[in-house]
């Protein structure tokens, strides 16, 4: 298990992990084309991505958890240690954040993605990449994903409401294992490009962009629709209440 997770660290130093890498960048460039003069976080293991988008204008802080540091050697700048239930940052104080690597089956999405919400601002967005419950990590094995909680797309949109977040764009990526799908850039495009053509919702990897969403964890009452034989009732229940209702003149 050790020796396993020791690969699965290691992975963004070998050429399938910056293929990957490099794979997910474009899709991440895709949702933030233009991030100049931005301040980016990236939680968990996202680190290695953040080489990917933005320019020399962008500030970005890789943020891993304990007890997970070495998925922050992909950084080349500023990066630290944190607690994922209390990130040491001021309340709104980023504009983009990525979530990669920080939600494992040991931790509370909710709690993770709650302390994150805090730090975006209100007009911020946040970006998570999680493996698909429909076989994604069997196929991202000896990659840091194959530890990463699962998720369906409904699950994504229930446990993003509990932390008053809103999904508002999907992507998906990774349609064969890794260990097919990340030998070559070129190679990944095509088989991205044929799995959203010919077999869509069948990515190993999802990815949702949320904004926050003050009242999206607010429950509302529901009125349910009455039939017409309860309103017949209740209208003769009613007629029955009023003195002299049915009496003939």
């Amino acid at each position: 298990m050790q020796e396993a997770m020791v690969r699965e660290e290691s992975f963004y130093r070998t050429p399938a992990g910056k293929v990957c890498v490099d794979l997910l960048g474009e899709r991440m460039r895709w949702f933030w084309p233009d991030l100049k003069n931005q301040s980016v976080l990236g939680l968990g293991g996202a680190a290695p991505y953040l080489t990917r988008i933005g320019d020399h204008t962008t500030v970005r802080i890789g943020a891993c958890f304990a007890g997970n540091p070495a998925e922050a050697l992909g950084l080349s700048g500023q990066c630290c240690v944190v607690d994922p239930d209390n990130l040491p940052f001021e309340g709104q104080q980023f504009d983009r954040i990525v979530l990669a690597h920080g939600l494992q089956t040991r931790t509370n999405p909710v709690q993770i993605l709650r302390a994150a919400a805090r730090v975006l601002r209100d007009d911020g967005r946040l970006l998570m990449v999680v493996p698909s419950r429909l076989g994604g990590r069997a196929r991202l094995r000896r990659t840091p994903f194959a530890r990463d909680m699962p998720f369906t797309r409904h699950t994504l949109r229930q446990t993003l409401a509990a932390a008053m977040l809103r999904a508002e764009r999907w992507d998906e990526a990774v349609f064969l294992p890794a260990s097919h799908a990340c030998r070559t850039l070129r190679r990944g495009r095509r088989m991205d490009i044929a799995g959203k053509v010919l077999c869509p919702g069948g990515g190993s990897l999802i990815l949702v962009e949320a904004v926050p969403e003050m009242y999206s964890a607010l429950p509302l009452s529901v009125c349910h629709k009455k039939g017409w034989f309860t309103r017949m009732r209740v209208s003769a229940t009613g007629m029955a209440r009023i003195p002299g209702a049915g009496k003939t003149l």
